[in-house]
This record gives structure tokens, C-alpha cells and sequence, in this order.
């Protein structure tokens, strides 16, 4: 970057700081089918946040003055298949400190198997190949990632489960101090194959800038070692960056090492069912498996849908999403589809 641009581009991050306060409000005002984003506005955005890691959850703070989502009561927290309600204060303090926890119970392990079985038997996308979707090819795959559909990934009436439960919209809510809609699912399996392909598997370090103010949710649903692939968290960088870092893109291990942060970095290896909270806008990346695959599951809950463009979902509801949905029908307004429309499956 000339040294012009290093004197202008700070300048310009500002301008696109207010801009995206006022976008987020028009976005805010429009009938909730008819919001989008646009490019130039996507752009701003993601501009605006190499300010610092905290900039997304300040411009949602300062645009959000009324809110779309929902806040899940104490009541419906308790009823969490998954959460201990009394771990939710630990989980937000964790977050905080280091942008990353690690639940202490894991998922039953029937549970986990009927998820992995359905992540095999529905059709997956090879990340790269210009191939129709077909079931992952576990004993013969030919590239590093292969992506499910949210349509097909709620196949699984045990996702949908996991993936409206009321103790993880509470945790999120706590942890970004507002309002919360469940914002996206991803289910997908890393393998062995492409490893020259990391930036497009994410493999190298990155932060996550599809919206404001978010938080992840990941479980595993196989077992992940240090072979398998582990999630790779740099501790503390959801709250501050070194210059050198505070841009969007990807970052190789040397960079990282050069900047004095390797001390931090954090790989998550865990049994099958282990499920974590992460803020994804700290540096992260996923390791490329070199002995056997990898299959992990991710909600996000977010302040806003303002940012990428929004996936509204049609599946067959389980009777548990459907009382999820009757009671927390503003966290789970993106399934407004799966009540309205005739089912995908």
C-alpha cells in the first residue's frame, strides 16, 4: 500500500463507519422479506471493521435502536436439550475473556450418531468441483471440503434441535448485550484432499464479516485430533488486533507468529459431540486433515440480517422446532418458510 493510501484508507474506514450506521437503519425500516443489502453498502461494512474487532458490535449498538430479534426468557432457557442452564454465565465470562468456550457436556452420543448418519445420506457439494450434489463420498473423496445445504442439513430433526435451542440464542444475547435472530446453519466435512487449496477451504487464518454483531456455535460430529483438522482460534483477537492484522483477508501462520500472537493460538480437538461458542470475528481458521475427516456443525445467531445475502429455509419441522418457533418466533424468523410452504423434503 502506497503511503497515501496508508494516510486516506483510515479516513475512508470512518465515512464507511457512518454510512453503515445509517444503511443498517434503512435496512432496519424495510418490511423484513424485502431487506437486502447492497454491494457498496456489504463493502462499507466490512471496510468499517478493520476500525477494530469490536467495530461491528459498536455501529449495531448505535444503529439498532429497536430490534427485530428476540431475547429467550430464563424459562425457555431451561428447557435446553444441550446447555446446563447453570453454565450460561461461564460461557458469556469465557467469551468475553478469551472469544472462545468449550461446553463441559457433550452431546449424547445417539444423538450425535443420527446427526453424522444424516450428514452422510443427504447431498453435499464439493467446495471447487463442478459436480451436481450427491452424498459425501467419505470412502473415496476428491476434494478438501464438502458443503450441505441448510434445506438438507435440517433433514435431521436432531439439527433442528441443536439448532433453536433456547440456552444458545440466551448465551448470544448476553454476550452481544442485545437482541438475537438465529442467522445461519452450515453443516459441512473437511477431508484430506486439496490441501493446496487453503484459502478457499479456510485454512488459513480469517475473520468472519458477514454480519455486525454474531456469534457461532460449532460442534463436532466426528472425533477431531490433531490429525483430524481442529478448529484454530487465536485467544483474545475478538476484542484487539495489531495493525498489521487489523485487515480483512486471510493470514498464514507467519504472520501470526511475526506479529507475537502464536502464544495464543488455541487448537480445539475434541471428542465427537463436543460443541463450543466462538466469536469468529477473532482470528480463526480450520486445519486441513491429513489422516481422516472431519464433520462439523455451526449455528450463528446474529443482532441483525443486515450484511450477506439471507437463506430462509424449508424443511419438515420436528414437533420440538415447532414449539421452539411458536414460542420464539422473532429469533426464529428465518424458518417462517418451513410453517408457510410445502416441505422440501
Amino acid at each position: 500500500m502506497s503511503e497515501g493510501n496508508r494516510l486516506v484508507e483510515p479516513l475512508l474506514r470512518r465515512i464507511r463507519y457512518s454510512k453503515t450506521i445509517k444503511a443498517v437503519q434503512r435496512f432496519e425500516q424495510q418490511p423484513p422479506e424485502h431487506a437486502r443489502t447492497g454491494g457498496q453498502e456489504f463493502y462499507d461494512m466490512r471496510s468499517a471493521m478493520d476500525i477494530s474487532p469490536s467495530t461491528g458490535k459498536a455501529i449495531s449498538r448505535r444503529a439498532l435502536r429497536s430490534s427485530r430479534g428476540g431475547i429467550p426468557t430464563d424459562e425457555q432457557a431451561r428447557t435446553s436439550t444441550f446447555v446446563d442452564y447453570s453454565e450460561i454465565d461461564a460461557c458469556v465470562q469465557g467469551l468475553r475473556r478469551d472469544g472462545v468456550y468449550v461446553f463441559q457436556r457433550a452431546l449424547p452420543s445417539d444423538v450425535v450418531t443420527r446427526m453424522r448418519e444424516s450428514a452422510l445420506a443427504v447431498p453435499a457439494t464439493a467446495r471447487g468441483l463442478d459436480a451436481p450434489p450427491a452424498p459425501f463420498p467419505r470412502s473415496d473423496p476428491q476434494v478438501g471440503r464438502y458443503d450441505i445445504s441448510e434445506n438438507d442439513t435440517m433433514a435431521s430433526p436432531e439439527m433442528q434441535d441443536y439448532c433453536s435451542d433456547p440456552a444458545l440464542a440466551m448465551i448470544a444475547a448476553r454476550y452481544l448485550g442485545q437482541p438475537v435472530i438465529q442467522d445461519q446453519t452450515a453443516l459441512w466435512w473437511t477431508t484430506t484432499k486439496g490441501a493446496e487449496d487453503a484459502a478457499m477451504n479456510a485454512w488459513l487464518f480469517h475473520q468472519d464479516r458477514d454480519r455486525l454483531s454474531f456469534l457461532k456455535f460449532f460442534c463436532y460430529l466426528t472425533d477431531v485430533g490433531p490429525a483430524n483438522g481442529p478448529h484454530t482460534v487465536v485467544r483474545g483477537t475478538h476484542e484487539r488486533l495489531p495493525r498489521e492484522l487489523a485487515t480483512d483477508g486471510r493470514k498464514d501462520d507467519e504472520l501470526i507468529r511475526s506479529v507475537g500472537l502464536w502464544d495464543r493460538v488455541i487448537e480445539l480437538t475434541a471428542p465427537a459431540g463436543t460443541f463450543m461458542a466462538v466469536d469468529t470475528v477473532g482470528l480463526h481458521k480450520g486445519q486441513p486433515p491429513v489422516e481422516a475427516d472431519r464433520c462439523v456443525l455451526q449455528v450463528e445467531f446474529a443482532t441483525s440480517l443486515f450484511g450477506a445475502p439471507v437463506d430462509y429455509p424449508v424443511f419438515t419441522p420436528s414437533a420440538l422446532a415447532t414449539e421452539r418457533y411458536r414460542q420464539m418466533p422473532q429469533i426464529l424468523q428465518r424458518w417462517r418458510g418451513a410453517f408457510t410452504e410445502p416441505s422440501a423434503g
